[in-house]
């Protein structure tokens, strides 16, 4: 009796997820803001006003574990929204100006994810995501023009125990951010 209820003990308090808070930059790299800037060309700089579907997406905080065996039953909160949405922004920023009074840029989230992977190892003290994977499903509509897609990024770190403990999860935001704001470009032209 005692050795069963020990064994289940100890089962509950590994298969239970122990809640992490990572430290996200929430801004677009350099790099990113460099290769936006230099892969669009507009006639003119537009002035846009972008508004998210639903209206707090912006501000939307998923609490997941992660999609590798290590940390799956974690509770990890990652900021998906927050970071796709002010990637997102910086990045159409880059090209527009960004105001109340501009055209109207609706971006209707049908569906976002952030996938990730803790770096695996029994030496790692301070948690690492080695993977990061990111989906995002949007419809778009501006003046008369509508499109809906969907953008991916999957970035992953070659190196044992990761470099940064989110660096490869930014990394993907800052891909999906570029892609979207050349496609709102592009649809601006």
């Amino acid at each position: 009796m005692k050795k069963t209820l020990i064994v289940s003990m100890l089962a509950v308090s590994l298969l239970s997820g122990c809640a992490v808070t990572l430290p996200f930059n929430n801004r677009l790299s350099y790099s990113s803001v460099k290769e936006v800037q230099s892969s669009i060309t507009l006639k003119e700089r537009p002035v846009i006003y972008v508004e998210w579907e639903p209206s707090d997406f912006p501000s939307r905080i998923d609490t997941q574990g992660a999609d590798g065996f290590v940390g799956g039953g974690s509770q990890t909160r990652i900021p998906t929204g927050v970071a796709m949405a002010s990637r997102i922004e910086e990045a159409i920023g880059t090209f527009a100006d960004i105001k109340k009074d501009g055209s109207i840029l609706k971006i209707k989230v049908i569906e976002a994810r952030s996938g990730f992977e803790y770096s695996a190892g029994i030496f790692n003290v301070t948690p690492v995501l080695d993977v990061g994977d990111i989906k995002l499903t949007a419809s778009f509509s501006m003046k008369d023009k509508t499109w809906t897609k969907t953008y991916t990024a999957k970035k992953k770190d070659p190196s044992i125990g990761g470099r940064s403990s989110t660096g490869m999860l930014e990394a993907a935001w800052d891909d999906v951010a570029v892609q979207v704001a050349r496609d709102v470009a592009s649809n601006l032209n």
